[in-house]
């Protein structure tokens, strides 16, 4: 049993980490902007950081982005011949401490005059990519953009790496930073323990039964929280990290289980003879969840404190992975020709297609709502997409790390 909800939840191969707009608006309108290099001296930091930047900045999605990389010194007040068409300029400094860190000075400036100026510190340079998360967040609050909380987070990632082997990872959402927190085992279903994203949750296969852990960034421990024959999966924690919805299968079908984190109780929730799995939160009394009541994976849910279920999602044959914010529902719809994923509000009829092309799958909102994280397999491409449904656009960063079972952020 476990194993079909694995692959369900399955990795991707990946690639490389470049980012490559998918959809796009005419850009026209928009005013040019350019990056350019303050440094004073190139080298390989200062252009990874340029092409950090211009990733970032096409995110941003306020200007069109020149990419081309030029220099010119931090303190001129005129851009470089190159860019003297620009509109915008974005000009950065980079600076080692000679200790592992990094202080970065950057400006906007428009026609001569600066709108923008802050200076960064980096206590480790491996993280430089969250240094350019920050400046463009920076930037996007400057100019007035949509919320970007979620591009300065951290997104937590299992990669299988072999039989019976995996390692859980810390990444930016480009994956151009990739640290390995845990291996030596089989792993699975990392979660986030809370908002600060210190501490996290995962499921160890190594042990005798499956059995969920809690474990901390800083220090590297682990502590148990329980076991379950079959299978034992964290799919949700509530905003204030005391309550969990955990897929549990004592009895060998799984179903959905809440559990407290201060009490350490744990109660069953759905009682079915088939599958539920991946609970999550809709608010604090209700709970979105996946089961085969129908036949084939579909979306239901149910009041807390009540055995009554209703069907949420009503168009699609096999609606096997979802996530959840508040009265809205992204999920994948498998067809012949792949699988895409649409966004439906319980408030109102109709489903909004987010994908196309190739298989996409393991959505997941950000805590804000603003955009949705994703897995893209199109041909022997794999990437994480990232939607940001207010600009309708859709990002894709391509991989390149062995295979992914499960993301969040």
């Amino acid at each position: 049993m476990f194993y079909w909800i694995f692959l369900i939840l399955g990795g991707l191969t990946l690639l490389s980490a470049d980012a490559t707009l998918e959809v796009t608006k005419n850009v026209g309108g928009l005013s040019k902007f350019v990056i350019e290099d303050g440094s004073g001296v190139s080298s390989d930091m200062t252009q990874k950081f340029h092409k950090m930047l211009s990733a970032d900045m096409k995110v941003v999605s306020l200007f069109d982005v020149d990419e081309s990389y030029t220099t010119q010194m931090y303190d001129k007040a005129e851009s470089s011949l190159l860019n003297k068409d620009a509109n915008y300029i974005l000009r950065y400094r980079l600076l080692l401490d000679g200790s592992g860190g990094v202080k970065a000075e950057a400006k906007l400036l428009h026609n001569g005059l600066i709108l923008f100026t802050k200076t960064y510190l980096l206590k480790q340079n491996e993280m430089m990519v969250f240094l350019a998360h920050s400046i463009a967040y920076d930037i996007n609050a400057k100019m007035g953009g949509a919320p970007l909380e979620w591009m300065k987070r951290k997104v937590l990632l299992v990669r299988l790496t072999g039989a019976k082997r995996s390692e859980i990872v810390v990444a930016d959402y480009t994956l151009s930073y990739q640290k390995v927190i845990l291996n030596g085992g089989m792993y699975g279903f990392a979660k986030w323990a809370n908002r600060e994203q210190n501490d996290y949750y995962y499921t160890s296969l190594s042990d005798p039964r499956p059995t969920i852990y809690k474990g901390n960034l800083a220090s590297g421990s682990k502590s148990p929280i329980i076991s379950s024959d079959g299978m034992a999966v964290c799919s949700d924690v509530s905003e204030d990290g005391s309550k969990l919805l955990l897929t549990l299968a004592p009895s060998g079908q799984p179903d959905i289980y809440g559990y407290d984190t201060r009490t350490k109780e744990k109660k069953r929730l759905t009682n079915y003879s088939g599958i539920d799995v991946n609970g999550q939160f809709m608010g604090s009394d209700t709970i979105a969840f996946v089961s085969d009541r129908f036949g084939k994976p579909n979306i239901f849910s149910m009041k807390l404190g009540s055995s009554a279920i209703s069907q949420l999602v009503f168009e699609g044959k096999n609606n096997s992975t979802f996530s959840a914010y508040r009265n809205f529902l992204v999920y994948k719809t498998r067809d012949t020709q792949g699988s895409d994923l649409h966004l439906i509000s319980l408030n109102s009829n109709g489903a909004r297609t987010l994908t196309s092309d190739g298989s996409n799958d393991t959505p997941r909102f950000s805590y804000d709502g603003e955009a949705i994280l994703y897995i893209k397999q199109d041909g022997s491409r794999s990437s994480l997409g990232v939607i940001r449904l207010g600009l309708n656009k859709s990002f894709a960063f391509p991989l390149r790390v062995g295979k992914i079972q499960s993301i969040d952020w």
